[in-house]
């Protein structure tokens, strides 16, 4: 049978929808179970229960949990005869899986018959059983047990009738005569099955009578499964215990018996008591101590797997319905952040600073002194105080919707947890904080600004909250410790009791930490004021681009980056501000007189904003720039250049790239240039491809040195398409430099469904159509990290390069880019990274990747 979910399905097909009431009935259950988990595990203490059982040998612990599994899969055959004779079939797994949530939860929560048979409706029904075959299932269990116990404890009554009479305060006679009672009447059950087969009239019911095959598996699996439950607790038993498993077995279904009676969960302290009067000889303390690992091992361990196995069906079963609670939670807290979040962050923020300010609860120190070493508990108090004071100021960031706020607010939020719980195990500050890290990483869509996270403005508002906070903590200081009288000897107090010398030391660190950050803006230079392109300085742009013989140059035209002319306007240079660094994009575009003056005024402008001068894949013609202007060189790597006059499909070298050009051609591949001017009429069937390729290679669009698809962008130029069938299936916006000079592509994209190959189709022909108009260069690109040195003495970069390259292919495809462009024969030009030398080198390179990458966090998740 089928299981789907909220339904079950009958044999013959028919749908059967479950009632609304037994989905609440499962939760209800669900709730009482954890409630009375809850009560339980009050009755007794952890260290009570780990050092009793610490105190029972390992192999006694394992082989009690093996019978307990023996156990609980003996009471799997319960369900499956009962399912037997009501003529139901269903797998076994789910018959064993019913049977063990059922059970399991039955005997610690207690009245077996209805909580473990309200389970059984809630599954069964979903499998297509009706109420009469559910109820006759859950009777037919409840009539095999107490065959079992009857047969087994009117044996043990018979037996030990003296010592069972005393226990119970009767009469040895009249335990003899209770024996032989339940032992006629499990005898008599199984003769009516040999001589009756039709169903019993009672009153207005009708009882059916199983076959004596039946009746005798009733009998033996009860049997069993009460054995291997005395067996349980008879193994954990001290081995100095004087009583064999026999006369054991007997005195524990006396005390089953007894808590029956009493109709208490598990018998729970009537089971413990009886057994303690019923074996005098044992210490008390001894077998209480095994009897608490026989609860542990047979009632609470299976227990929580059981509670487990049922919330995890609970949650299979509404997933339709917690997926879109989780999608109206989402969209709700979208709808609020994210000021929200803001005040949210701040306020954990305010919680662990307030939290470092005031004394640790003592009996936790105390719990915490034989876990966390005492330099661990220093640093994890100093470290909650100053991730408080970054949550205060990251909140800010947050407010403004910044994408790197986000991310560095969700790890801190992680760090402080930690901190909170090893400072004192804190663990409300704990929960608190990963609720707010939580809501955090569900509105996770509505962090997507780049802008800075240092040039974030500070209202006065905000000022005087962070001011406000710091104070309330230097308060609760005062108050806290006034009882403590000041010494310079408190600073350099460390012990698990001195609270006072932490909270100090905690607050100072707050202090220091906001001193110095609002030191630091204040003192920083004042960032610049950029003007917003327009449309004629794009035109001033693209003029200067048609002259220019490098290609990278049409970078400007993307719109993402800053263009700062001479005051002539005959040069620019293209630039972005990332960090501390103005990185320009190549070299500056036009004359050459005017690009060194350019330069000059670009260090310039850099030296007044105290920012580093960075120039990103400059070509070696002009590296004489870049040395007066006191730069520092390092090469990035090489690009590659093919000489068209020398371009063709002919000879051996080229068989690979004539073989693909003719399987795409046999295939269905055509080629066309699609001129600017009628560019919008393929906008659409361009922007479906590039949407495509983005979702087929899971990543978004990139920038500075790469296009991306914006349809202003792509109006400058001519685009190369490539159709299949009359349908788009690859493009590339075509890049043109100098009078035929050099020609490039740069968003070059291909959608599935292609021709094979079609990316080498679309390189030839555009080549074999650059070489047609004249042009003398096609630019392949850069290759990164290529044509770096290997000799032992080259420089280090070269050699971090060399790593890089070599270990980085997780990250970069480095050497199957340099073999894809290989294959063109292209002539290889270096090209280097200009910045100022030492640390600021390092400096360079990471603000250069996070602009390429479209952010450091984007560096980091790769």
């Amino acid at each position: 049978m089928r299981y789907s979910s909220g339904q079950g399905m009958t044999s013959a097909g028919a749908k059967v929808r479950l009632p609304v009431w037994t989905t609440l009935l499962g939760l209800v259950l669900f709730v009482l179970a954890f409630f009375w988990l809850d009560h339980v595990l009050a009755q007794y203490r952890w260290r009570t229960i780990l050092a009793g059982l610490v105190a029972i040998p390992s192999y006694d612990l394992a082989l009690a949990g093996v019978l307990t599994c023996c156990g609980y899969g003996c009471l799997t055959l319960y369900e499956l005869l009962g399912l037997r004779f009501a003529g139901v079939k269903l797998p076994y797994s789910r018959i064993a899986l019913t049977s063990f949530v059922a059970y399991a939860i039955g005997h610690n929560v207690g009245m077996n018959t209805l909580s473990g048979g309200a389970i059984r409706y809630r599954a069964y029904s979903a499998a297509g059983l009706n109420p009469t075959q559910i109820g006759t299932v859950v009777a037919f269990g409840t009539l095999t047990f107490a065959l079992g116990a009857a047969l087994l404890l009117g044996i043990s009554l018979l037996t030990q009738a003296g010592v069972s009479g005393s226990v119970l305060h009767v009469r040895a006679s009249l335990a003899l005569s209770v024996g032989a009672l339940l032992i006629g009447l499990a005898a008599g059950y199984i003769v009516l099955t040999f001589l009756r087969s039709e169903a019993l009239p009672i009153g207005r019911f009708r009882l059916p009578i199983p076959a004596p095959r039946f009746a005798f598996a009733q009998v033996g699996v009860a049997c069993t499964d009460l054995l291997l439950a005395a067996s349980v607790l008879y193994v954990l038993l001290p081995n100095d215990a004087a009583v064999s498993f026999i006369a054991f077995a007997g005195l524990y279904l006396v005390s089953v018996a007894a808590g029956i009676v009493t109709n208490i969960p598990g018998g729970l302290g009537v089971f413990e008591s009886v057994m303690i009067l019923l074996l005098p000889a044992v210490p008390a303390d001894r077998l209480i101590v095994s009897m608490l690992g026989y609860r542990v091992i047979y009632y609470l361990l299976p227990f929580l797997i059981a509670l487990g196995l049922l919330a995890m069906h609970e949650l299979w079963l509404h997933r339709q319905a917690l997926s879109r609670a989780m999608r109206l939670a989402r969209g709700w807290l979208t709808a609020v952040m994210p000021q929200a979040a803001a005040v949210a962050v701040f306020a954990a923020g305010a919680v662990l600073l307030f939290s470092a300010a005031t004394p640790g609860l003592e009996d936790r120190l105390v719990w915490l002194r034989d876990i966390v070493p005492l330099p661990i508990l220093e640093f994890s108090h100093l470290l909650g105080s100053a991730v408080g004071v970054a949550l205060l100021i990251l909140a800010n960031g947050l407010y403004r919707r910044l994408d790197g706020a986000w991310w560095i607010t969700v790890w801190l939020l992680g760090a402080g947890c930690l901190a909170s719980l090893l400072k004192g195990f804190d663990y409300e500050e704990a929960i608190i904080l990963g609720m707010v890290n939580g809501v955090l990483i569900m509105a996770h869509a509505r962090f997507n600004r780049r802008a800075s996270l240092i040039e974030q403005r500070f209202s006065g508002p905000w000022i005087v909250a962070v001011v406000l906070v710091l104070g309330v903590a230097l308060w609760l200081v005062i108050l806290a410790y006034s009882h403590v009288p000041y010494a310079n000897s408190l600073w350099s107090e460390f012990a698990f009791e001195a609270d006072a010398p932490r909270s100090l030391r905690a607050l100072l660190v707050a202090a220091l930490l906001a001193g110095a950050y609002g030191l630091w803006r204040l003192l920083r230079p004042a960032p610049p004021t950029f003007i917003a392109l327009t449309a004629q300085d794009f035109e001033r742009a693209s003029a200067l681009i048609a002259a220019n013989p490098d290609t990278t140059a049409n970078l400007a035209l993307l719109g993402d980056k800053n263009i700062m002319f001479d005051e002539a306007g005959t040069a620019f240079i293209m630039y972005e501000v990332c960090g501390s660094s103005w990185v320009a994009m190549g070299d500056p575009v036009g004359g050459a007189r005017a690009c060194e003056q350019l330069a000059w005024s670009f260090l310039e402008q850099c030296d007044r904003v105290a920012a580093s001068p960075v120039f990103y894949q400059v070509s070696p013609e002009n590296l004489a720039l870049y040395v007066d202007l006191g730069l520092s060189l390092i090469k990035l790597g090489e690009e590659a250049r093919v000489e068209l006059a020398h371009f063709g499909l002919e000879g051996s070298e080229r068989a690979d790239l004539r073989q693909s050009h003719r399987r795409a051609v046999r295939d269905g591949a055509r080629f066309e240039i699609v001129a600017r001017a009628d560019l919008s009429s393929v906008l659409p069937e361009l922007r479906a491809v590039s949407e495509a390729w983005l979702a087929e290679r899971k990543t978004g669009e990139k920038g500075f040195s790469l296009g991306f698809f914006d349809e202003q962008y792509l109006s400058h130029f001519d685009c190369a398409v490539v159709r299949s069938e009359g349908k788009v299936v690859a493009f590339a916006n075509i890049w043109k430099a100098g009078p035929l000079h050099e020609m490039s592509v740069d968003l070059m994209r291909q959608c599935e469904g292609g021709p094979k190959g079609v990316i080498d189709f679309l390189f030839i022909e555009c080549m074999l159509w650059a070489k047609a108009q004249g042009y003398r260069w096609f630019n392949l690109g850069m290759a990164p990290l290529s044509g770096l040195e290997t000799h032992p003495l080259a420089p280090a970069w070269h050699k971090v390069g060399r790593l890089v390259q070599r270990y980085g292919e997780n990250f970069y495809n480095f050497e199957g880019l340099h073999r894809y462009k290989e294959k063109f024969l292209p002539v290889w030009r270096p090209r280097y990274l200009a910045a100022p030398g030492g640390i600021s080198m390092a400096g360079a390179l990471l603000d250069v990747t996070s602009l390429i990458s479209g952010g450091v966090t984007k560096v980091l998740r790769k």
